[in-house]
């Protein structure tokens, strides 16, 4: 794999459904949805995976629908199916209730399988102590009492043979696929395994064909040595696709007063504070002793541009708009030409915005810290905008691959369970062997902006907000401090070689820099902070988002 990010989320298609179906639902349906940048990801292997994934458990599915419909037909009036269908229900229960008190830990096969012994023990102490104490003597009854032979027990016994072979098949497949599914996340996603195309179908029983969509994928896409900007067209609240959670953002508008004559002093434009931030920030590159294993050694300064993918499609009578949208049969370009870079840099729309973006990955690229900057200036007024986010870990359930050995006997611990689960299980089974990805509806001459938008990338599917480790929360603080205290000085210089008065803008600037900030939280919850940031206003976090509160 290419990198730890990526083997993970192609083992979380196998281990996770939900995730696998989530990624094919975001990327693999609209063939006119762009695809967005994802740090440290190669989004075509994912979405491959994913792809072979799903192909695997219908057809692992369809097989063990099949076998169950015949035991069932086959066993239906005999007590043994009543037994195995009260024990799937109990384990089921047992499973979701314990998942729900504490997600955390996984299930241990071994005490499933002895919960479930003692339930058949019991059911057949409970509902058979008569039969069984008493069958001695009703046996010899009937051999000596009875003149004629039932020709019927013959059938039904055979029937009842029949049934159980086959109940014991289920359990030989159901043990087969989880040993094959622990045997190919431990070879093909493990630690250190090579780059490889690891084969298997991508299609299957009952599945759709993604295999077009995947070719687009894996397609040529422009790089980031490409002319321009990348574009990314969002839909939904948040523009910033692929950066992961917001952390305090702040913004400020100074009034401008000139102290001496502008006459052969440098211009102060947004081009030149563009220039003049860029250039600041860049030199912390060479801050060796800054950072741990000197992770600003690495920081990339880039630009972007963001665009609501429905405001496009209001404005595609607009000349510009073709520059983003040329054909509505085709996805949005990802990358804006230069001239039309330059031209937004200076002369912003509503509904295209640039920034600068400032990145460091840290942690072996598995923690992100994105900021994102906008400046406007004139002869009376400066304004900036500095949004910071935050892309964290890959959730834990997903990283497990790390401990799984390969040599284990979990599966067949495993594979007993699902065996003893599977009547319980055959109503999820059905419904995931029925189930189809389809294109959303639309209406007949109707041109859907959510086609031409992105909301997450394949990374984000898989992150939740929270840090997996403390020195990961102090790293995130670190950085952004840094980046601020090189910002903020190197606009005040430029103002000052420009002829400007600093006076209102270092007043401002010391509310963002001068504040008590609070680290609290742990390992199993989300990190807040408290602070005081003065009498700034915060805009409202987008709704179901986790924010850092604030006192």
């Amino acid at each position: 794999m290419a990198d730890d990010t990526t083997r993970y989320l192609c083992a979380a298609s196998y281990l996770d459904p939900a995730y696998g179906k989530r990624a094919i639902t975001e990327f693999l349906v609209e063939p006119t949805r762009p695809v967005p940048p994802s740090t440290g990801l190669d989004a075509g292997v994912v979405l491959t995976e994913a792809v072979r994934a799903r192909a695997r458990r219908k057809n692992y599915d369809g097989l063990l629908v099949l076998l169950m419909a015949v035991v069932l037909g086959l066993l239906w009036d005999n007590p043994l199916l009543y037994a195995w269908i009260v024990v799937s229900l109990v384990l089921v229960g047992v499973r979701m209730a314990r998942k729900a008190s504490a997600p955390e830990k996984p299930v241990n096969p071994k005490m499933m399988i002895m919960l479930a012994a003692a339930i058949v023990v019991a059911w057949l102490l409970l509902s058979y102590s008569d039969e069984i104490f008493d069958s001695g003597s009703r046996y010899s009854s009937r051999y000596y009492d009875d003149v004629e032979y039932d020709d019927s027990s013959g059938g039904d016994t055979a029937r009842a043979v029949i049934g159980i072979v086959l109940a014991v098949v289920v359990g030989v497949v159901a043990t087969i696929e989880r040993w094959s599914l622990w045997n190919l996340v431990t070879t093909r996603f493990r630690r250190f395994a090579r780059p490889a195309d690891g084969g298997g179908s991508l299609t299957g029983l009952l599945t759709e064909d993604f295999r077009g969509q995947l070719a687009r994928f894996r397609g040529g896409e422009e790089t980031a040595e490409t002319p321009g900007a990348p574009l990314v067209v969002y839909r939904g609240y948040n523009p910033f696709v692929g950066a992961g959670y917001r952390r305090d953002a702040w913004s400020m508008a100074v009034p401008l007063e000139r102290v001496e004559d502008g006459e052969g002093r440098p211009q102060l434009t947004t081009e030149a504070l563009y220039d003049g931030i860029r250039e600041a920030i860049a030199n912390l590159r060479h801050a060796n002793a800054l950072t741990p294993d000197n992770r600003l050694g690495a920081l990339t300064v880039t630009e972007a541009v963001f665009t609501p993918a429905a405001a496009l499609i209001d404005h595609l009578g607009e000349p510009d708009a073709a520059t983003y949208l040329p054909d509505v049969t085709h996805p949005p370009h990802t990358r804006l030409s230069p001239d039309a870079v330059a031209r937004l840099r200076t002369e912003p729309k509503e509904w295209a915005r640039y920034y600068l973006s400032f990145q460091v990955e840290t942690w072996d690229r598995e923690l992100v810290l994105t900021t994102f900057l906008h400046v406007a200036v004139d002869d009376t007024t400066l304004y900036v905008e500095w949004t910071p986010f935050m892309l964290p870990p890959i959730r834990a359930e997903y990283r497990v691959v790390d401990k799984m050995r390969p040599d284990s006997l979990r599966p067949l611990g495993q594979g007993l369970l699902a065996w003893l689960e599977m009547p319980a299980s055959l109503p999820g089974r059905i419904l995931n062997l029925v189930s189809w990805i389809r294109h959303p509806k639309r209406e007949a001459g109707v041109l859907d902006p959510d086609r031409y938008g992105a909301a997450q990338t394949l990374r984000e599917l898989g992150s939740l907000n929270l840090f997996t480790d403390y020195f990961q929360l102090l790293d995130i603080e670190r950085y952004e401090k840094i980046l601020e205290s090189r910002l903020l000085p190197a606009i005040g210089k430029l103002l000052d070689e420009a002829g400007f008065s600093t006076a209102k803008f270092e007043e401002q600037a010391a509310v963002v820099i001068n504040n008590d900030i609070t680290i609290g939280g742990d390992n199993s919850a989300p990190i807040t902070q408290t602070g005081v940031r003065g009498a700034r206003r915060r805009p409202p976090a987008a709704p179901g988002r986790r924010t850092r509160t604030e006192a």
